[in-house]
């Protein structure tokens, strides 16, 4: 089973060939190159995940706008249709009020919704049931995203974990070392734990930012993982597509057998 977590970077729109009509067809290539069966996607709007669609139709996706009103990013979680279906899907609001759609909470920090989308998926050839969480923190507050952490966790707990495995994939505008990381990683109430994919790689070599420069100055993007999956292999791919930045993120790409033996 292969996960990739990717920040599509919004149609803001960008200069040259940062602008989202030529970064469209790079994203996709990129996808084809990697194959993978799940993608924790961050900040696509409509027409950006509309796009995706038509250039792969392999993939159906879950996950509404944070906004609630059509107009807002998305966390889209992207699945392969052959590999994976879906039986359950919903959206959180990071806030006092998380079932509110595109609710804000004053006192979080925040200027913006930021929400969280979660799909349980059943593969077609095991029958393995993996339920995945995919978010977007807060970029400018910190307290926003210390805030987050604990209610994210909240919705953690309430899986079946009997009958599930889990993943959490997101950008989350935070460093590995930071405390809303490190709380990432502290065992669920069920005696879950969450590891986080990278952490075995030096911290220069988790870095995922890097502003279309190809020089990478954040390490805030990642895959959590259920402790009871094998971990076979993690990356980032830092190549441009034909001379193109996909993104201004690079994407994480981990590679999973489903259960440890």
């Amino acid at each position: 089973m292969k996960i990739i977590t990717l920040n599509l970077r919004y149609d803001k729109p960008d200069q040259g060939n940062n602008d989202w009509k030529f970064r469209r067809y790079a994203i996709a290539k990129l996808i084809e190159k990697h194959n993978p069966d799940i993608i924790g996607t961050q900040e696509g709007t409509a027409h950006q995940l509309l796009d995706l669609h038509r250039l792969l139709p392999q993939y159906q996706s879950i996950g509404t706008d944070q906004i609630g009103n059509g107009t807002g990013e998305h966390c889209a979680i992207f699945y392969q249709t052959k590999t994976f279906q879906c039986i359950e899907s919903k959206d959180f609001w990071l806030s006092n009020t998380p079932k509110l759609v595109g609710s804000i909470s004053s006192e979080w920090g925040n200027s913006t919704p930021k929400s969280v989308s979660c799909g349980v998926f059943i593969s077609r050839e095991t029958q393995q049931q993996i339920t995945v969480f995919n978010t977007h923190l807060d970029y400018y507050s910190q307290q926003s995203r210390k805030l987050s952490i604990p209610l994210i966790q909240k919705y953690l707990n309430q899986v079946n974990l009997e009958h599930s495995l889990l993943i959490l994939t997101g950008d989350f505008n935070a460093e590995p070392h930071s405390e809303e990381r490190q709380t990432l990683l502290k065992p669920l109430a069920n005696g879950i734990q969450l590891l986080d994919s990278l952490s075995d790689i030096p911290l220069e070599f988790q870095q995922t930012f890097h502003n279309f420069t190809g020089e990478a100055i954040a390490a805030v993007d990642t895959i959590y993982y259920d402790y009871r999956m094998l971990l076979k292999s993690v990356n980032i791919d830092v190549n441009q597509i034909n001379y193109i930045w996909p993104s201004d993120h690079f994407p994480v790409i981990a590679e999973f057998n489903p259960v440890v033996e």
